[in-house]
C-alpha cells in the first residue's frame, strides 16, 4: 500500500476521509451495534460506506481508532480507493487524520466527514472541506439515488425496460404441463 498516495491523491479525483469512530457514535444504528460488538459495528459501517466510493468514484479512506499497539493500513476488498486505517495507540485516529491534512499535495480535494469540531477546523486551515457525519449521509443517499438512475438509464437504453420472461398462458388457454 502506498501511503503517499492517500496523502497526495490524483488531482481531479475527491478524497473522502471519514472519522470511523465518531460516525459510529453519531448514527443511531451503529452506536446501538457498538455497545454489542466493536468490531461487527466497524464492518457494518464500512460497508454502509460503500456507494459512496464506487458511485462518486472518489478516494475513500476511514479512520478508526486502533486497540494497542502498531497502526494497519489495508485495502477495503482489494479496493485499492477504499482503504482502511487503524491508528498506532499513541497517535490515534485524531492525530492519523491531522496528518493526513497537513502533508496533503492537494487539501483542495480533501474532505473530512466529523463531527470533531477540532479536526473539521484542522480540515479547514489546511484548505480541505469538511462535513458533518449527517451530511455524509445525505451525500450517500443522493449517490444511491444517481446510482439507481444510471442502472435505469442503461437498462432502457441497451437492453429496454426490464420484461417478465415467463410465458404464461392466455385467458381461456391450458397450461400443457
Amino acid at each position: 500500500m502506498n501511503s503517499l498516495f492517500l496523502l497526495n491523491p490524483p488531482k481531479m479525483q475527491e478524497h473522502l476521509i471519514i472519522d470511523g469512530n465518531n460516525a459510529l457514535h453519531a448514527i443511531p444504528e451503529f452506536s446501538k451495534e457498538l455497545t454489542r460488538d466493536r468490531n461487527l459495528a466497524r464492518d457494518s459501517l464500512i460497508r454502509f460506506l460503500e456507494p459512496i466510493q464506487t458511485g462518486e468514484n472518489c478516494l475513500l479512506t476511514v479512520v478508526f481508532d486502533g486497540r494497542g499497539g502498531k497502526g494497519r493500513i489495508y485495502q477495503h476488498e482489494g479496493n485499492k480507493n477504499y482503504t482502511i486505517i487503524y491508528s498506532s495507540s499513541v497517535q490515534g485516529a485524531d492525530g492519523v487524520i491531522e496528518r493526513m491534512l497537513l502533508a496533503a499535495k492537494f487539501p483542495e480535494r480533501i474532505s473530512v466527514a466529523t463531527n470533531d469540531g477540532l479536526i473539521r477546523n484542522c480540515a479547514y486551515e489546511s484548505g480541505a472541506t469538511a462535513m458533518r457525519i449527517e451530511e455524509l449521509i445525505k451525500k450517500l443517499d443522493n449517490s444511491i439515488d444517481r446510482t439507481r438512475v444510471k442502472i435505469n438509464h442503461y437498462r432502457n437504453e441497451e437492453k429496454g425496460p426490464l420484461k417478465n420472461q415467463l410465458s404464461f398462458p392466455e385467458k381461456g388457454e391450458r397450461n400443457p404441463h
